[in-house]
């Protein structure tokens, strides 16, 4: 049976259980029998729209899992600077490295230029502000992940964060995988608030914020609510934690150092003891003055560079935002209202790398070569130069909508429609990189001071203004061989340079939705959603000319990006209904039966370059007895559509590595190094990612003991077809092994990349090999060609358990007691990284790098907060606790490296189990004598008392020995903040 065959099968059993159970003459003669008592009646609550759902209903009556986290719970939690942040606080579901922000200040891999972007369970999850959707950030358009910027909403802007904890694509379309998170900013504000917080750490480290907001009727029934923020925090070098400094690497590639020679700590360059240029006498290191150079290794080399001194741990951070809502009744009752917003936000960021290292090859007679031959493996660097990433993100999102109900059929059929216009535009500066070719130039010296050509001169001419086609200039030369201390500043000049990135991202919506009841049933009213969508997605970006991939141009910044410029859009169509039908009604008080609701979701969208999608949604709401326990459960399918910048981004034509076919595709050979012609990037063909979810859970409210909640929620994802690079490697040795019926037969040829004149393809098992072994190896594996582009691979399988436990006692003298737990629980995560290998776990893991995109998952994450409250007092105190995991290399367990023909069985090292304790005091005092104002409020407060720090994983992390996303390297945060309302 196909899967619409089944889906249309289930679709008719659900829609005709409903209508027989519905009509059955036993329930409606019950209904006209029995009148429960008053207390049998569920409770009455405003039905409002709730993520998960396009169908107004009450807050308690969802079927699926969603979390709230109101401003409230924000400022108990002591994180008020992120919404990442808070989010990882308060939710430990969202776990897992592709929760990338102002941590991930020393990983190109995890490009996302200062932004911050969230996952719930490490799947692909979808960001709506107020219920729709906004533009990607514009680092996706020069390679950087793919997602919505959350840093760009000021928590303050908050009302509250809806936190649909299922997949959700029939209601929402794309990326709703892992779930939803939606953003409900501040709207029909009456009043005015201000507000500040500062908070510092050790190290440096600081935290500040100041917001307002203001709301007012302007006119009947016209509400303008407009809000303002701004926030800083100072970057964290990697020096101001113990766990990270020192921070040494097994290699020689340091400045002073020369092959394995290391220059004397006593000396800045060997010109101080030595003749140089034209007057060199040395003609190796042995015949230098005694003491320049001494023999070392690259590990006791690489021990008298201490990197941690360069790279920062946390980003430093600025934004400034504003964002107003109005909301205005056209009809004054209601029936006609119009609504709009527009949020904007400035952000900036700045984080530190290592300086560049290059090796040269210095010439004889250049001024500062201290030996009579040229000499290669000189590793020049500037350690005052480290390298430096400035972002500057302007987003702008503007709402216009109306909405209404229809009078001649009644005012339970509302409609909506909106437009929204959401942008991103990023400028990210790359400072202190190398201008290639001045490089050369600046070494070789031959000039005197007035540009004469002489011989051994202490002077070059290099090219001004980074660009070839500018006029030389003359400066001092430069010395390669010298540390930091030894070089002349006037000598760096046109030698350091910064490459400039602009990327744009801009999403156009158009939606509109129609709800109401269809007809009464027994059970109650049949609810019906349809609606539909159009939206215009466009993504582009450029560098600088030095910085493009490909032309006259091409890759003069050593150390940049290399992008050539990039610009495309599409559109997608869409359409949707949803249904909830009751099944039985609390009126009729069948025991087995107090109600039950069944939920049927559908949406079809079509995507003008990826095809189409069409996912089906079917859930249940269930109490068999009483509002005191509620059963429910989902099954589902979404979809991710691949990313603009995966289908059309510019391609990366380039002489891969020597190691690739030397130790990974074929290490039992022993190969010498054997370079290979090499491109990546784009695949037009991509498909979505599609995924199957289940889901599971309860809600437990006792009667017996009241203000206690309990709720339960089993997942189950399975994801295939995730786009992502297929590997060299992974490319070789599928074709050596089965030739032309390998799956990638049309990624590797001779002579030419396939599809082009003269290609020939290896159509025999074994033909790769045999072409790149002998005495013909190196020049065979030169012409050989390989295309490693975005391609639809493997998948996930997820199994996670959420618990939330509240108990919430009031009493009459002492006031009121809250103990609040949240739990997320990984009893499985499977990743397979290609179609033919297979699913290894990573529950309980740490890994990052290679396939080990899975950051650290903990199979059991807390976050417990106990709050009293008495009087205008209040204590919150929370802690976090994260159990222990293996730290791996880039596999699981037992996993493949990036190579199919050779498992590897890897052996993981234990991660300590992590605790922190918060707490928080706040006091409400009265207005006092300052005019207008109604109260004030007073808090402070200490996150992570025993300033614990990240336990150590230094196999997956192998740039700062822990994962500081998962465990904040912050450590024991002290904090004040303030409130005014008026």
């Amino acid at each position: 049976m196909t899967n619409s065959a089944r889906m249309s099968r289930v679709a008719c059993l659900f829609l005709t259980t409903a209508l027989c159970i519905s009509l059955a003459p036993r329930a409606r003669a019950a209904e006209e029998a029995a009148k429960p008592a008053a207390d049998n009646q569920p409770s009455t609550v405003g039905e409002v729209v709730v993520t998960g759902s396009a169908l107004p209903t009450t807050l308690d009556a969802v079927a699926v899992p969603v979390s709230t986290i109101n401003a409230q719970a924000i400022a108990k939690g002591g994180v008020t600077s992120d919404v990442l942040e808070i989010l990882r606080k308060n939710i430990p579901a969202f776990a897992g490295r592709s929760n990338a922000g102002s941590s991930n200040a020393n990983n190109t891999n995890q490009n996302t230029a200062g932004g911050s972007q969230v996952q719930l369970r490490n799947l692909d999850t979808l960001v709506l502000v107020n219920g729709r959707r906004s533009a990607i950030d514009a680092i996706a358009g020069i390679g950087g992940k793919a997602f919505v910027n959350v840093s760009a909403i000021p928590p303050s802007a908050i009302e509250r964060i809806e936190v649909l904890e299922d997949g959700s694509s029939a209601i929402y379309g794309s990326d709703a995988v892992g779930g939803v998170v939606n953003l409900i900013l501040k709207s029909k504000y009456h009043g005015a608030e201000v507000g500040g917080r500062y908070g510092t750490a050790d190290g440096d480290y600081s935290e500040r914020s100041a917001y307002f907001i203001v709301g007012a009727d302007i006119f009947k029934g016209v509400n303008l609510t407009v809000s303002g923020s701004t926030s800083r925090n100072s970057p964290l070098f990697q020096n101001r934690r113990s766990f990270s400094s020192p921070f040494f690497v097994n290699s020689a590639a340091i400045p002073g150092a020369v092959g394995l020679e290391l220059l004397s700590p006593l000396l800045n360059s060997p010109s101080a003891t030595n003749p140089t240029g034209t007057a060199a006498t040395a003609t190796s290191f042995a015949t230098l003055n005694s003491g320049t150079y001494s023999l070392g290794t690259a590990k006791t080399i690489g021990a008298t560079y201490d990197l941690s001194q360069f790279q920062t741990l946390l980003l430093r951070q600025a934004q400034d935002a504003v964002a107003a809502n109005l909301t205005a009744d056209l009809t004054d009752s209601g029936r006609l209202v119009a609504f709009g917003g527009v949020e904007y936000s400035h952000n900036k960021s700045f984080t530190q790398f290592l300086p560049r290292v290059q090796s040269v090859t210095v010439p004889a007679g250049a001024p500062f070569n201290p030996f009579t031959t040229a000499i290669g493996g000189v590793n020049f660097g500037d350690t005052a130069k480290p390298k430096q990433y400035f972002n500057d993100d302007e987003s702008l999102r503007v709402t216009v909508g109306l909405k209404g109900d229809f009078g001649a059929f009644g005012r339970d059929w509302k409609w909506e429609t909106a437009y929204v216009h959401s942008q991103d535009v990023l400028q990210q500066d790359i400072a202190n990189l190398i201008y290639k070719p001045n490089l050369a130039r600046a070494i070789a010296g031959g000039f005197d001071a007035s540009g004469n050509a002489v011989a051994g001169g202490a002077y070059s001419k290099v090219f001004s203004g980074f660009s070839t086609s500018n006029p030389l200039v003359l400066q001092p030369a430069l010395d390669p061989f010298a540390r930091a201390a030894g070089l002349n500043p006037a000598s760096l000049a046109n030698l350091y340079g910064t490459e400039v990135i602009n990327a744009r991202s801009v999403l156009d919506s158009v939606d509109a939705k129609v709800t109401g009841n269809l007809f009464t049933l027994p059970g109650g009213d049949v609810g019906i959603a349809i609606g539909g969508s159009w939206r215009r997605e466009s993504l582009s970006a450029h560098t600088d000319p030095n910085g493009f991939n490909t032309g006259p141009t091409a890759q003069l910044w050593i150390g940049g990006q290399f992008n050539d410029p990039f610009t495309k859009s599409r559109t997608i169509g869409a359409v949707f209904t949803e249904v909830r039908v009751p099944i039985t009604s609390p009126s009729w008080n069948t025991p087995g039966f107090y109600a039950l609701d069944l939920i049927g979701a559908l949406r079809y969208e079509h995507y003008s370059d990826a095809g189409n999608s069409t996912v089906p949604k079917i859930g249940f709401r269930w109490q068999p007895l009483d509002p005191q326990f509620t059963l429910r459960g989902t099954f589902s399918k979404s979809f991710t559509a691949p990313t603009l910048f995966a289908e059309y981004g510019p391609t990366d034509t380039r002489l891969a590595g020597g190691a690739i076919i030397q130790q990974q595709a074929f290490p039992n050979l022993n190969l010498p190094s054997e370079p290979f012609q090499a491109e990546d990037g784009n695949n037009p063909n991509l498909k979505p990612a599609k995924a199957t979810s289940y889901f599971l859970g309860f809600v437990f409210k006792p009667k017996a003991i009241p203000g206690l909640s309990l709720s339960v929620d089993y997942s189950a994802v399975n994801e295939t077809g995730i786009a992502g690079g297929i590997g060299f490697a992974n490319i070789l040795v599928d074709v050596n092994n089965k030739g032309s019926a390998s799956v990638f037969f049309n990624n590797l040829s001779k002579n030419n990349f396939v599809g082009q004149s003269g290609a020939v393809q290896f159509s025999n098992p074994g033909d790769v090999a045999a072409y790149v072994s002998g005495p013909n190896g190196v020049a065979n594996a030169l012409n050989l060609y390989a295309i490693d582009r975005f391609t639809n691979l493997g998948g996930v399988k997820v199994r996670s358990v959420n618990v939330n436990f509240e108990y919430v006692v009031t009493t009459d003298h002492y006031g009121e007691f809250a103990l609040d737990t949240t739990a997320a629980i990984f009893a499985s995560y499977k990743f397979q990284a290609l179609p033919s290998q297979k699913f290894y776990e990573y529950a309980g893991t740490a890994t990052n790098g290679g396939t080990g995109v899975q950051g650290t998952l903990p199979k059991y994450r807390f976050y417990t907060t106990f709050n009293w409250k008495i009087d205008n007092w209040a204590l919150t105190v929370g802690n976090t606790y994260i159990s222990s995991v293996q730290d791996l290399q880039t596999g699981g367990l037992t996993f493949e490296t990036n190579h199919l023909a050779h498992p590897t069985t890897t052996f993981a090292r234990p991660v300590k189990s992590y605790s922190s304790w918060d707490i928080q005091v706040s006091h409400e005092f009265g207005a006092g004598p300052v005019p207008y104002l109604k109260t004030w409020t007073l808090a402070a407060g200490v996150n992570n008392i025993g300033n614990v720090m990240p336990p150590l994983a230094p196999v997956a992390f192998t740039d700062n020995n822990a994962d500081v996303a998962t465990y904040s390297p912050i450590g024991r945060l002290v904090y004040v903040s303030a409130k005014a309302k008026f």
